[in-house]
């Protein structure tokens, strides 16, 4: 049983890698529009919160140094209240835009690895209305996972606390009982990811969306959730193993070029394993319902040919 669940994640790594040929201008093109936007909003991120972090921090170590009651006491601390509000209207904006277009990058992914899944095409046209279509649905099945993430994460950071606060006991035992209860988390976070991102796609390739998605995700995936697992353990590995390598570079002092294409590259290869995630979700979705005798139905027409100028026979003199 567990060769054969191997053989099944193998299978779905195998056909989201040979999937992306088809319909492949449309994949490379969705795909370096999200690299480029992801990398312009690291790179303006940056460089717009790099001053005024850096001037908010002067004030601050400047502040405790004035006369309280004197008059530039309260300029500097009205000059670093309106610091904050920029800093955080800026960043929200900035979260904002990038929420937008990883859902937009996020819902032609899964439309176009679905209609490649059966062998069909489509055009750019159609795809952008298509994915239009979808995104209400999607926006609402991502604002109930990340509760659900943001919950599920609260919860375990309470119980990777309680042990230190409540528990008295060695210092040995007492981190081995912290590293358990982490990788216990860890695990447990990742299980109920397999749904939380299945009901993503559901929400795209399905009217539904929210807690109806999150509900045919789980009873979709029912037996073959293992391989949903290892999908989404190989992604957070590979991404870990980018994180470890990337921040020892960092530990030696580099140019202020170097950081910055560092970043960048980091960004491109988190975009990256996204997409091929919810490409890897996609196949697992489809191969879900092929499973359980279910049809797979995409939602409207996906496969278009464009005929201009060219009579029919009948027209034909």
């Amino acid at each position: 049983m567990t060769f054969n669940k191997l053989v099944g994640f193998l299978e779905i790594l195998k056909t989201s890698i040979k999937i992306m040929s088809k319909n492949g201008k449309l994949v490379l093109m969705v795909t370096l529009i999200y690299l480029i936007i992801s990398s312009l909003f690291v790179f303006f991120n940056i460089s717009t919160l790099k001053p005024i972090i850096f001037d908010f921090a002067t004030k601050v170590i400047e502040l405790p140094y004035l006369d309280s009651q004197g008059p530039f006491f309260y300029q500097v601390l009205s000059s670093i209240q309106k610091d904050v509000k920029t800093l955080v209207g800026v960043e929200l904006a900035f979260i904002l835009a990038f929420i937008v277009t990883s859902i937009f990058v996020q819902a032609a992914i899964i439309l176009l690895t679905g209609i490649s899944y059966k062998d069909k095409k489509i055009f750019l046209k159609d795809l952008i209305t298509r994915v239009l279509q979808v995104l209400t649905r999607l926006f609402i099945t991502s604002f109930h996972v990340t509760l659900l993430k943001v919950g599920f994460l609260i919860f375990g950071s309470m119980l990777l606390i309680f042990p230190t606060v409540m528990i008295s006991m060695h210092k040995i035992v007492l981190e081995m009982t912290i590293w358990v209860l982490a990788i216990l988390v860890a695990c447990l976070f990742l299980y109920f990811s397999v749904v939380w991102d299945l009901s993503l796609v559901v929400s795209v390739l399905e009217e539904c969306s929210g807690i109806e998605a999150l509900g045919k995700a789980e009873r979709l995936v029912k037996g073959k959730k293992l391989e949903g697992f290892l999908v989404f353990l190989l992604l957070n590995l590979l991404s870990f193993v980018l994180f470890q390598v990337l921040a020892k570079m960092n530990v030696v002092k580099q140019s202020e070029l170097t950081q910055a294409f560092l970043e960048l590259f980091q960004t491109s290869c988190i975009c990256l394993l996204g997409i091929f995630g919810f490409q890897a979700y996609t196949v697992l979705y489809l191969e879900c319902k092929k499973n359980r005798g279910e049809e797979i139905e995409m939602q409207g027409s996906v496969e278009y040919s464009r005929i201009s100028g060219i009579p029919l026979d009948e027209d034909l003199p």
